[in-house]
């Protein structure tokens, strides 16, 4: 009975550390930002490419054409079980936030798929307002 309960730990660890570690899937995803979303316009896109071992390059962006709000999102970053380290930029312009000029990001930051989510978010959620949370999802 010991060793029972001992193998099933084991199990239970080592697939939920191999559910973590698989490699992103290249290729496009859905990228969204909630202000957009919410005006019932479609999901934008990202293209994904493999730069090497755990390294990619993404590219993308959301629209809502009769507004002119828009995010786009380019850079790389490192897949780190359920965390993407980001270098890049994100840009995004919210009619009716931040005077409706554009919010500019660069550097480093992380996206994080916690819980059970099929996405990644980014983590540095305060617009440049300083006031309005911008989630900002990636799409496995």
């Amino acid at each position: 009975m010991k060793f029972t309960l001992f193998i099933a730990l084991w199990l239970c660890y080592t697939l939920a550390a191999t559910a973590q570690t698989l490699p992103v899937r290249v290729g496009s995803h859905s990228f969204t930002i909630q202000w957009i979303a919410f005006n019932k316009a479609k999901p934008g896109t990202v293209m994904i490419k493999s730069l090497g071992k755990d390294e990619y390059s993404i590219e993308g962006e959301q629209r809502d054409k009769l507004k002119n709000d828009y995010i786009t999102i380019k850079g790389t970053f490192l897949a780190r079980g359920r965390e993407l380290k980001f270098n890049g930029k994100i840009v995004s312009r919210i009619s009716y936030i931040n005077g409706g000029q554009p919010c500019e990001s660069t550097g480093l930051v992380i996206f994080k798929a916690s819980g059970k989510r099929k996405y990644w978010r980014l983590q540095s959620m305060l617009n440049c307002d300083g006031e309005s949370t911008d989630y900002i999802d990636i799409f496995f």
